[in-house]
């Protein structure tokens, strides 16, 4: 096993310790407040590694687009998209497959299911998968029920094949219960906010992680050690 599997998923640009393959995170935070750009950058990993993002909130084009702004380098051979948004029909390819409705979790998961696959077929070994965000999902369910079999459906098959999950969601759009029902099918959470014109963050539940709130970048996540 090399050292960069030794060192588990690192975060350049953000204070954050590396975490053991298959790891799922749950980031909490303002959707106006950099909740976007901090999920972006903890998908920005080595270049090796794969991303599987599945865009709920917005389309699969303005979704690379976020990911080049952080600084995170797009490799059509190994980045794959999940858009969710109705007309993602024009849009779709090898790489990008489109669902039309968030409320479509059956299909999400499927094309969840062979994106995976083929970035495992074209030999990445490890893929970080990132959900923007669980809004959309919650909103069009009738139950949560739904949504949370699915989120412990991906979550654990991340956590099967050694992968990074996380998923983005804005706690002041739900409800408490909510939120602490969806917590549950994850590992950790990470909370974002900003103070002072200062975006930062905290960790609970992930073992090794610095105590307490610490300054990020949220803009330049990805570029920040290049």
């Amino acid at each position: 096993m090399s050292q960069a599997n030794d060192a588990g998923y690192v975060f350049e640009g953000v204070p954050l310790e590396p975490v053991s393959e298959g790891t799922n995170i749950l980031v909490t935070g303002p959707s106006l407040g950099g909740l976007r750009q901090l999920l972006l950058g903890l998908l920005a990993g080595p270049s090796e590694e794969g991303i599987l993002l599945v865009a709920a909130d917005v389309s699969a084009t303005e979704a690379v687009g976020d990911f080049k702004a952080i600084g995170g380098n797009v490799d059509p051979s190994r980045m794959c998209l999940i858009d969710c948004a109705q007309d993602s029909s024009e849009s779709e390819s090898e790489q990008i497959h489109g669902v039309a409705t968030p409320a479509d979790l059956t299909g999400i998961g499927m094309s969840f299911s062979q994106l995976y696959e083929q970035l495992h077929a074209s030999g990445t070994a490890r893929v970080r998968t990132g959900l923007y965000t669980l809004g959309p999902l919650l909103m069009y369910a009738d139950d949560i029920r739904p949504v949370y079999r699915f989120l412990h459906t991906v979550t654990g098959r991340i956590q099967s094949v050694d992968g990074l999950g996380v998923c983005a969601v804005d706690p002041a759009a739900q409800d408490e219960r909510t939120i602490k029902s969806v917590a549950q099918t994850f590992d950790g959470q990470v909370e974002l906010r900003e103070r002072d014109g200062t975006h930062q963050i905290r960790s609970h539940g992930l073992s090794g992680q610095p105590d307490g709130w610490h300054s990020v970048d949220i803009n330049g996540t990805a570029r920040s050690h290049q």
